[in-house]
């Protein structure tokens, strides 16, 4: 495979490399310079959804893998004179948020200071996107996420492989060919995931608006979006059958004020339920609010500010007494009233689509959105009796095991790929695989 001599590096991430290469630092080749956006950024005279500019947020370049083709927003006149424009071809890098995802664009697009670009890079930008995506690079400027230090400097700091441009060229034909593949074969793994995710939101939906008994007599709900329930249900605003408080408590420690730990926005996001299990972050707050906010036993808490109005009012469900853990800022916590609603029953009302979409559309924002405590008092949930709640709950509990048992086999599955696929990308961009064994045919 490899006929290349190899050699010991003086650069540590790179280890060895092949006897004829050197290295240098990226300074050298190209300057680094940072985005730009206009202030403040969700004034709605810098957007146009007909503007020439996309805008980019972190979000759209961690979704948009290798290439970024579409954006959620788009610029008006004004707000791309006020930022850094990028046209198609172009590479940047996010050293904010989700650090160290680099993008190479195929649109015209705007970048805020959130992310730094390479203006007079002359090589292949491909193997520039290859060597910031195999995440070595980084090593020895903090973890890897939210933790990475990375600025202007940092990064155009960074050593690679100095090799001519036909190298880099082969090298990326390789990689596109190789990690292509492997792309592939995640996609549909991920496809897969839809389909089970698609199917529980479908059972779930049907469950908490229909019911179990598909011969039950219906009635017309009076709500064009529910439709028919059955005949011994009922619709109810939520401030009827729970109590709706706004969290103000943030992520600071203040002196004076008491130990706590905090059930923040990431862990209602990525968790059905709400345990002792999960690592909390530390913070303080004051005597009140922890009263107010001290997480007890099937509370439902949802996430009220989001950067897209479809993360509005994400739930989960308190699964147990936490004392000494409070609801975070940027949340809601909602408290059924067990005589009338069980919380689990809420958090699966919650989980059905047809019933979250009552709240996009009162989220308001252009870049965050935030839903108000009068949207979530006034939204609406169908309501069995409290033996039939028990009855869905025990249903959709027994649906929610298989089909997570499922997704984890899967994303076990995933995990392994793009280990394999990092491995590759980081094993050609050194020169441990000699890419002119391999032809890339067309």
């Amino acid at each position: 495979m490899n006929n290349q001599v190899l050699k010991q590096s003086n650069v540590k991430w790179l280890d060895k490399i092949p006897a004829s290469w050197t290295t240098i630092k990226i300074k050298w080749l190209t300057s680094v310079k940072r985005g730009a956006s206009p202030r403040p950024i969700d004034d709605p005279k810098y957007f146009d959804e007909n503007g020439e500019y996309a805008w980019v947020r972190i979000a759209d370049v961690t979704k948009a893998k290798m290439y970024l083709k579409n954006t959620q927003q788009r610029m008006s006149k004004l707000g791309s004179s006020l930022s850094v424009k990028r046209e198609p071809g172009d590479l940047f890098l996010s050293i904010a948020g989700t650090v160290g995802k680099p993008c190479i664009t195929h649109i015209k697009c705007c970048i805020h200071d959130g992310f730094v670009y390479f203006p007079d890079f002359k090589g292949d930008t491909r193997y520039l996107y290859y060597i910031f995506d195999s995440g070595e690079p980084y090593k020895g400027l903090g973890k890897m996420g939210t933790q990475l230090n990375l600025n202007t400097d940092t990064v155009g700091s960074i050593e690679l492989p100095n090799i001519p441009l036909y190298l880099q060229t082969l090298i990326s034909d390789y990689l596109d060919k190789k990690t292509g593949q492997v792309n592939n074969l995640i996609e549909q793994k991920e496809k897969l995931i839809g389909l089970l995710e698609e199917r529980r939101q479908s059972i779930i939906t049907e469950a908490v608006t229909k019911g179990l008994n598909p011969n039950v007599k219906m009635k017309d709900s009076g709500v064009e979006w529910i439709g028919d329930i059955p005949e011994q249900w009922g619709i109810h605003k939520i401030k009827h059958v729970a109590e709706i408080t706004s969290s103000n408590v943030d992520k600071k420690s203040i002196e004076g004020e008491s130990d706590v730990l905090l059930c923040n926005y990431v862990d209602v996001y990525y968790n059905d339920e709400i345990t002792g299990r999960i690592e909390f972050m530390k913070a303080t707050a004051k005597p009140e609010q922890i009263e107010k906010f001290t997480l007890k036993r099937n509370d439902v808490l949802i996430t009220k500010d989001s950067e897209a109005p479809n993360d509005i009012a994400i739930p989960t469900w308190v699964a147990e007494d936490l004392n000494n853990v409070v609801c975070g800022y940027h949340l809601s916590l909602i408290r059924p009233d067990p005589t009338i609603i069980e919380g689990k029953y809420l958090y699966y009302a919650f989980r059905s689509d047809s019933i979250r979409e009552q709240f996009y559309s009162r989220a308001n924002g252009v870049t965050r959105f935030g839903l108000p405590k009068e949207a979530i008092k006034n939204g609406l949930v169908p309501l069995p009796p409290l033996n039939e709640q028990n009855e869905i709950i025990a249903y959709l509990n027994e649906v929610n095991l298989t089909t997570i048992s499922l997704v984890n086999k899967i994303n076990l599955q995933i995990q392994k790929l793009k280990e394999y696929r990092q491995s590759l990308i980081y094993e050609a961009v050194t020169g441990k695989i000699d890419v002119r064994d391999f032809e890339v045919v067309s």
